[in-house]
């Protein structure tokens, strides 16, 4: 995970799909308490990766959903299963949509018709 401040002094965070992070990174990054990221997991918003061993470990992509699951938390005054089910909502809309465009395209057929 890597950190770029462009030129309007605004901080954005680059996250790999790959890379894991610890719980404690996870919590640093989100500004948010150990408990409450255990109740992510236990209400399905995040998932650990890997093994369930002494230290739980999260995809790094984590940290875009606790930070969305935090705002909907803040914003709207939710709670952890109405932030479960709106984030889930929102996974499934996003998804529909991707898959209306690869619909919707045009064919090269279509576009040789023209």
């Amino acid at each position: 995970m890597t950190t770029e401040k462009p030129a309007t002094g605004l901080s954005a965070e680059i996250v790999e799909r790959a890379e894991t992070c610890t719980l404690a990174d996870l919590c640093l990054a989100c500004r948010v308490e150990r408990d409450w990221i255990t109740q992510l997991v236990e209400h399905g918003v995040i998932e650990p990766v890997g093994e369930r061993g002494v230290e739980l470990r999260f995809a790094s992509i984590s940290v875009v959903r606790v930070r969305q699951a935090k705002r909907l938390e803040q914003d709207l005054q939710l709670n952890l299963p109405g932030i479960a089910l709106v984030l889930d909502l929102l996974e499934e809309i996003e998804d529909l949509r991707s898959r209306l465009k690869r619909v919707a395209r045009p064919s090269d057929r279509d576009a040789d018709a023209f």
